[in-house]
């Protein structure tokens, strides 16, 4: 079997993998969402359940008509809650009896609520209403005719039946019941043959009291008696259903979802086991191959050795590729062959290149003084011929030939002070010559050989663009290739010129040097603009430059790390602040070096 064949059995696989694994994501997205619905739906008819009780209650404290108008309105949204939470559960029979148990509960205490408010409709929701208001009438009645009545002891019978009667209604104790019915009718004989308007009263006032007590029975004393009772062990019944109904839709969809996750990780460990199998089957094939051209791009980027070969047959798209590595290297080689060559030529013309700038600066240089040695020869030639006119014509004046021999000498001395500039500009150019091409290490002061790099460069920086600093010290010599520090030197002043200089702003620039750790250490370091923090971290590659479209090369950086590395065995390294300005740091860690005391005449 081909390697594309068998990747494409694989592709299948993982396929149907991805496939069934977002096809259970998604059912069990589904049910997620339907749970949350339906406990957004619980949430609400406990919601409406709890108003319903809350209503309940403080109809039964208050008494008033408006909170059953509340009752009301609260058990028809809980109706319509119900109704929506049966429609989500309408396939889950056990959880929809339990559902319908709590509407017929619910149901339950309505009616028997609405039982409760006809008794206290008939007892009265004012103190002047229902049988409790006549109640009231009657025991006033009583009351204020015994006052009149002037009987202090029928008075304190009445004021110990009423006692009676308010220790009940306090108490619910049906004990003072009895005893209320005891001072009746005891009272109530008494009265009756004496004075029968007062035992009509207090036969009136006894009816009454039967009555709102018997309606007081029937409501409920307390929570424990009566329609009270029924009404709280209703709200019990509702609350305990209603949290049952909560486990019970808890429970299922943990079941539920067990199911559906099992169901998941059954069907994933089955696909993902055939996909290993199919992926150990692949590494079997591919393995031993992609190693091998593993192993050869490895040992190529180590050793950057471009003449190894995979030779692996061409049978399967593994031997193809390895055919192909093959021929890449074998084509590699012969570029980086030529690369190299190129190279070469081209650094050979930049140094040639760097050496033509110095010689054009020199006859640069060197123009100034021979044109002022041959504008003197020129005064000179006029004041010779009119000396020898007047010599001719017998003039003999003094003064004139004193002022002639006296102008005669200024041009000598001008001319004499050009001859010497020449004379050392000459000498500059021949130590420079002598270096540029010199192979041979020379032990020579360092800071000399800057200082005349930079005065052959005098022309290119003037004072008032550039301010020059040497820290260097003047006994340091070091055994090595003045012609490489030359170019080196040479090729910073350029590139701080061209690439540093900021307009209208004077550039300084420290050339310094010191001893560390046995290694001499050179800087080369200016405040200008600085270098891009792209080209950084690649500045001594070739064809590197900000400056491609102005002149720029590329090949400067290049050519100072290929000395530095190659022909004085040190390192390079270039540093840029955020702030700006550029350092280049020579490290020449294989350049032998002495501090030496300088005579009296050079300090």
């Amino acid at each position: 079997m081909r390697v594309q064949s068998s990747l494409r059995i694989f592709k299948v696989a993982s396929s149907a993998c991805v496939f069934l694994i977002m096809l259970a994501s998604w059912l069990m997205y589904s049910h997620i969402v339907h749970t949350q619905q339906v406990e957004l739906q619980l949430n609400r008819l406990k919601l409406a359940a709890a108003r319903l009780v809350d209503a309940k209650n403080d109809y039964i404290q208050e008494r008033q008509p408006q909170f059953i108008e509340s009752f009301d309105e609260y058990y028809f949204q809980f109706e319509k809650e119900y109704g929506e939470l049966a429609q989500l559960l309408f396939d889950e029979p056990e959880v929809m009896l339990q559902l319908s148990a709590i509407e017929s509960n619910t149901a339950q205490l309505r009616q028997t609520l609405k039982r409760f408010e006809q008794f206290q409709i008939t007892l009265g929701h004012e103190a002047d209403e229902g049988v409790y208001g006549l109640f009231r009438r009657h025991a006033h009645q009583l009351q204020s005719y015994v006052q009149t009545a002037e009987q202090p002891m029928l008075e304190l019978k009445v004021l110990e039946l009423r006692r009676a009667e308010k220790d009940f209604l306090l108490r619910h104790d049906h004990a003072y019941i009895e005893r209320h019915t005891e001072i009746y009718k005891k009272l109530f004989k008494k009265l009756q043959p004496e004075n029968s308007q007062a035992a009509l009263l207090l036969k009136a006032y006894w009816q009454g009291f039967l009555s709102y007590s018997a309606l007081l029975t029937e409501i409920g004393l307390n929570s424990k008696q009566g329609l009270r009772k029924q009404l709280d062990e209703q709200k019990s019944a509702l609350t305990t259903k209603m949290l049952g109904l909560s486990n019970v839709i808890i429970l299922q969809d943990h079941d539920t979802k067990q199911v559906w996750v099992l169901s998941i990780l059954v069907m994933i460990i089955f696909i993902c086991s055939v996909c290993f199998v199919l992926l150990m089957f692949l590494h079997a094939r591919v393995s031993k191959k992609i190693n091998v051209i593993n192993d050869i791009l490895d040992k190529v980027v180590e050793d950057e050795n471009f003449k190894l070969r995979t030779n692996l047959n061409n049978v399967d798209e593994l031997g193809q590729i390895g055919t192909h590595v093959d021929k890449l290297l074998e084509y590699l080689d012969g570029l980086l062959d030529r690369l190299s060559s190129a190279q070469n030529r081209l650094l050979e013309d930049a140094e040639v290149a760097s050496f033509s700038n110095v010689i054009h600066r020199f006859t640069q240089e060197l123009n100034t003084p021979l044109g002022e040695v041959k504008s003197g020869k020129g005064d000179m030639a006029e004041l010779l011929a009119i000396m020898k006119s007047n010599l001719r014509d017998g003039l003999d004046e003094n003064a004139s030939i004193t002022e002639m021999i006296s102008h005669l000498e200024s041009t000598l001395d001008v001319i004499e002070s050009n001859l010497t500039v020449s004379e050392q500009l000459i000498e500059e150019f021949k130590l420079i010559s002598a270096n540029q091409y010199s192979d041979v290490l020379t032990d020579f002061n360092l800071l000399d050989q800057v200082e005349h790099v930079f005065k052959s460069n005098e022309g290119l920086l003037s004072a008032d663009d550039y301010d020059i600093t040497f820290d260097i010290s003047e006994g340091l010599f070091i055994n090595s290739y003045p012609s490489a520090i030359n170019q080196i030197i040479n090729l910073c002043i350029h590139n701080s010129i061209k690439h540093g200089k900021i307009i209208k702003q004077k550039l300084h620039i420290v050339v310094s040097a010191m001893v560390v750790n046995d290694f001499v250490h050179i800087y080369f370091k200016d405040d200008g603009v600085g270098i891009d923090k792209e080209i950084l971290p690649v500045i001594f590659e070739p064809f590197i430059t900000s400056k491609r479209h102005n002149g720029g090369t590329g090949l400067g950086m290049s050519i100072i790390h290929n000395l530095v590395t190659k022909k004085l065995k040190g390192e390079v390294k270039m540093q840029s602040p955020a702030h700006g300005g550029a350092c280049l740091h020579i490290i020449l860690s294989e350049t032998e070096f002495s501090q030496k005391q300088l005579s009296d005449n050079r300090l």
